[in-house]
């Protein structure tokens, strides 16, 4: 019987469905969880289900002497357990994406970066160090702007500012939200970048070797234009023309070549 490690979030809600997926394939599930780990030991839970997510490292190490049996395959069902997933890979020497790579694409500043260097469009942007005064816009931008958490998803963290005073108010609030989230969130600091209007666009896909299979492709119908940015309706299939779907699609594995 396979064996898959799942790191499954204590508040992901694609937990069981993926748990249902390995029971009906009959796979074996190493399920690690990061709950506190301070509570996990008095509610009789192993080391495995207190694994701090967002210290990958830390994670690791404690991985290293949890663990039984090596797994056929490690798997991360949110962002949060992306970074520790592909250092168990590596670890383990079982196929995934590298560390780096998922580092890149998981850091919006850095994932930025990528595009630029790649010759891929993308808004103009800016990093925001924690030290930065945070009332007035960066030189380089003009408003409309959208000021972001570095590492959050599901677009948390994300608010946008037509003027100086909602500027300042929308940086003071990701701060925050940042704080709250992530451990890191000092030393990441912030991205501000230009807002760009238009309809907006969910692909789904699967990398193997370089090549990506497009799973879905999914409209949001919902005018995304701020100042928050909820993810509401999704609409399947996508109702954009052939080609331009095609044209979404190469621009994704390009851009998941340069990671």
């Amino acid at each position: 019987m396979k064996r898959v490690l799942l790191l499954l979030p204590t508040t992901g809600y694609r937990n069981d469905d993926f748990l249902a997926a390995a029971k009906q394939l009959g796979v074996e599930v190493i399920s690690v969880a990061n709950y506190c780990h301070q509570l996990a030991p008095s509610w009789g839970m192993s080391p495995i289900r207190s694994v701090p997510f967002d210290q990958p490292v830390a994670a690791l190490k404690q991985l290293q002497t949890a663990l039984g049996r090596k797994p056929d395959a490690v798997l991360a069902v949110d962002d949060s357990g992306l970074d520790l997933a592909a250092l168990l890979c590596e670890y383990l020497y079982l196929p995934g994406n590298s560390p780096a790579a998922v580092r890149q694409t998981r850091d919006k500043l850095a994932f930025r970066n990528l595009l630029r260097r790649g010759g891929l469009h993308c808004p103009d942007f800016c990093h925001l160090d924690s030290d930065a005064e945070g009332a007035k816009l960066p030189p380089q931008l003009r408003f409309p702007v959208v000021v972001k958490a570095r590492r959050l998803s599901a677009s948390r963290g994300v608010i946008r500012a037509d003027t100086p005073q909602a500027y300042a108010q929308a940086v003071h609030w990701v701060r925050g939200i940042q704080a709250k989230a992530d451990r890191d969130a000092v030393e990441l600091g912030l991205i501000v970048e230009h807002f760009i209007p238009g309809s907006e666009h969910a692909l789904e896909g699967l990398l193997h070797q370089g090549r990506l299979r497009v799973l879905a492709l999914i409209d949001k119908p919902d005018p995304l234009n701020g100042p928050y940015f909820e993810e509401t309706l999704y609409v399947m299939p996508s109702r954009l023309a052939q080609e331009t779907q095609e044209a979404i699609a190469r621009t994704v594995e390009r851009a998941c070549a340069l990671a």
